[in-house]
């Protein structure tokens, strides 16, 4: 206490009761205490200390009073001002204290000090608007990571006073920086990435590093990967191995190729045996380092491998994924060439389903479209005013509704308010009189504009180039919210050949049935439907939780956006 007094002063008085005698103090004796003994040392502890004298004391006659002040204080007392404790803390640090002898001054640890040191070091601009209570301690925090002065005073200025998220001024400040717990960064790892030049920041309220320099995170990654996947290549006797950048490796990566399954091994009765009382072994924790090793060797035999004909004549997907980092697809073969002569293959998806697809696409974006009011006015402005080329505006202004109901609607259910729109109206509606038109304004601005958004909503089209897919990014549209792939719409639709890498894509290998196959082409696309929509259909094959999410997030590429190149 004598440490913190002779550093930040006395931020609280003392209470005191006025007797006869003097006054007796009856709440603040450590401070008391702790002045007595700066005061016997002559107020010398620091060059610059100056002495606290007089001494304020908050006094009066009634000792009852007293007492009730004193109680007050120590029960409801107000903690001390995240600004005050950065300053004092900062007085500290200037007269050269430790960051561990400031913690134990003021009974704090060393990474709280640490962290408000970290704030110290802002402009007095800031701290200033922190004690004024004009930003909060987050929002505080969130400006250490300004690159400059003027920086941090520009956003101080837009944020002073207003309820902005201290989250979107972090992203606001450090743009294109990747925190060290993106994947990319964990794989690389710090060190290497600081050895090749690169530079950070460290977050300290976050627990994080930022690192700065995203292109040289990437290359690094990208250099990483490929030698990686060329180890494994070399090890296990492959013939190819190519490195995926992507957390996973993606169903268009390997539609094209054969997939191959590893043999599965065989193991004798006795075997059988042993592996079972291994196993029940494990389960209770029994296992020594030798019986450790004996399980996974007869694990490792019954499950089979790949053949050395099959690594030679397949290769293998290396990626890095954020839950599991450095893994391994394998393993996936070149189709074989069709012979001259051979008739050409039925393709995968017929047009019919493609075009159903893109409506579905379509139907998707316009659902989203519905909740954005400012957004339709700015389009129907630009539709009519914008000097677009008739086949470039956004919107077909007739006022035309676009067709957005598949041939086959199976597996596809758009919102209650676009969906009315997609069977015939057949009734005459109002006549249009006046009183109608005044029961319409009455019902205020509010239901106009809604009318509005959702009928322009309803003309949106796809005829400006690489809008659809830029409004699609911008607003988060996700075709899987509206749709469903099922036997009838979609799967039942598509070549039995493609249903068949459709479910090696989804189902791991070691979960995998193998007789999927040979399956007539009904039967797989009912399985693929139970995989889609029914629980009990994953439990059943041990999927894992990110199995799900990769099944639940799964579209056919016609139902992807195209890249925007403009």
């Amino acid at each position: 206490m004598a440490e913190s007094l002779a550093v930040a002063g006395l931020l609280q008085n003392l209470i005191g009761h006025l007797t006869p005698e003097g006054i007796e103090i009856v709440g603040g004796g450590t401070r008391l205490r702790a002045l007595q003994r700066l005061a016997a040392e002559g107020w010398s502890r620091h060059p610059d200390l100056i002495p606290i004298d007089p001494v304020p004391v908050k006094v009066t006659a009634d000792l009852q009073e007293a007492v009730a002040w004193a109680g007050t204080e120590n029960s409801a007392r107000s903690a001390l001002h995240p600004a005050d404790e950065v300053r004092a803390y900062a007085a500290m640090r200037e007269r050269g204290a430790s960051l561990s002898r400031i913690a134990r001054s003021f009974a704090r640890s060393e990474a709280h000090v640490e962290r408000r040191l970290k704030l110290a070091d802002l402009p007095a601009e800031a701290l200033a608007a922190l004690r004024a209570n004009e930003i909060s301690l987050e929002m505080a925090k969130a400006l250490t990571l300004a690159p400059s002065r003027d920086r941090c005073l520009e956003v101080l200025e837009s944020v002073r006073g207003r309820d902005v998220r201290p989250e979107q001024v972090r992203r606001e400040l450090t743009p294109g920086t990747v925190p060290s717990t993106d994947r990319r960064a964990v794989f690389v790892g710090l060190e290497a990435y600081q050895a090749a030049g690169g530079t950070s920041q460290r977050d300290l309220f976050a627990d994080r590093t930022l690192l700065e320099d995203e292109a040289l995170l990437d290359r690094l990654f990208a250099e990483k990967g490929a030698a990686e996947a060329e180890r494994i290549r070399a090890a296990e006797g492959w013939e190819w191995a190519t490195w995926v950048p992507e957390e996973y490796v993606s169903w268009t990566v390997t539609q094209k190729l054969v997939r191959l399954y590893a043999r599965p091994g065989k193991l004798s009765d006795g075997e059988e045996a042993e592996l079972a009382a291994l196993e029940e072994r494990e389960a209770e924790d029994a296992l020594d380092e030798a019986g450790r090793a004996r399980l996974a060797e007869l694990e490792a035999r019954r499950e089979g491998g790949f053949t050395d004909a099959q690594r030679a004549s397949s290769g293998i997907f290396v990626y890095c994924s954020s839950r599991d980092g450095l893994s391994v697809e394998r393993a996936y073969q070149q189709p074989r060439a069709a012979p001259r002569g051979a008739p050409e293959a039925a393709p995968d998806l017929p047009q019919s389903l493609i075009e159903d697809l893109h409506r579905i696409r379509l139907g998707a974006l316009q659902a989203r479209l519905m909740d954005q009011p400012e957004l339709m006015l700015d389009l129907l402005a630009w539709s009519l005013g914008g000097g677009l080329r008739p086949w470039a505006r956004p919107l077909a202004i007739s006022p035309t509704d676009q067709p957005i109901a598949p041939e086959k609607g199976e597996g596809t259910s758009y919102p209650p308010r676009l969906a009315a729109r997609l069977e015939p109206n057949t009734s005459l509606g109002p006549d249009g009189t006046p009183a109608e038109f005044d029961a319409f304004r009455a019902l205020g601005k509010k239901h106009r504009n809604q009318i509005l958004t959702e009928a322009l909503a309803r003309t949106f089209c796809t005829g400006s180039s690489g809008l659809s897919a830029a409004l699609a990014r911008q607003l988060g549209v996700e075709v899987r919210r509206i749709w469903t792939p099922t036997a009838q719409g979609f799967l039942g639709r598509c070549s039995a050949g493609y249903l068949d890498r459709l479910w090696s894509e989804l189902v791991p290998a070691a979960e995998a049935d193998q007789s999927f196959q040979k399956l007539k082409k009904g039967e797989k696309a009912r399985r693929l439907e139970a995989l889609f929509a029914d629980p009990a259909t994953r439990e059943a094959l041990r999927l894992s939780r990110e199995d799900c999410a990769k099944i639940d997030a799964w579209v056919p590429a016609e139902l992807d956006w195209p890249e925007v190149t403009g």
